[in-house]
């Protein structure tokens, strides 16, 4: 059997339970303040490491911003240069076969200063000097004879002397347009000069 038995009057139990509860209340504020001081010094240490670690990085950017502005302006003009050699190998035709041919099909008796392409135009002249007004002709039909060169004419003017006539002879291309129809920003025709 238990037996409790308290000989306190209830005053004096009553102010016993009011100092127990207010004991109590100071131990859990203690411990709240104890708590919210470490939590606090914990959030100002962090606070600082992070302001301190932010501006090593704003730092670190600006460097990285300065040092790779250079790097960005090669790429763009290399970006530039590349789209500029992808658009002029688009109007890209070999020339070299069409020389050769016209080279293959030229006489002895003819000398040839200067040969001028004009794509966008569709023409070419070629400006040289024949030993005979015979051998003009000749190399005039031999031109005709050729299947990118049409229409190869020569002034009557140059028909008149008999040796050692400086001719020009002008003429039209065939399948030697720009693709698309694209026309250049600068047409710049070939010239090969003697």
């Amino acid at each position: 059997m238990d037996l409790n038995l308290n000989l306190l009057p209830a005053e004096k139990k009553k102010h016993l339970k009011y100092i127990a509860n207010f004991l109590l209340t100071k131990d859990i504020l203690k411990l709240i303040i104890l708590i919210s001081s470490v939590l606090s010094a914990v959030l100002v240490w962090s606070w600082v490491f992070l302001e301190r670690d932010f501006a090593g990085l704003a730092e670190n950017a600006l460097a990285v911003n300065r040092e790779f502005n250079a790097y960005n302006q090669d790429v763009k003009t290399i970006n530039d240069l590349t789209k500029n050699i992808n658009s002029s190998n688009q109007n890209f035709a070999p020339l070299t076969p069409k020389l050769k041919e016209l080279i293959n099909a030229l006489p002895s008796d003819i000398k040839i200063n200067s040969l001028q392409i004009d794509r966008q135009a569709q023409t070419l002249i070629l400006n040289g000097e024949a030993r005979t007004r015979q051998a003009l002709l000749n190399y005039q039909d031999v031109l005709n004879k050729i299947t990118w060169i049409s229409q190869v004419e020569t002034p009557a003017s140059q028909l008149f002397q008999k040796e050692n006539i400086n001719f020009e002879f002008k003429a039209g291309l065939k399948n030697f347009a720009l693709k698309g129809g694209a026309t250049p920003s600068k047409p710049k025709p070939r010239a090969i000069e003697d």
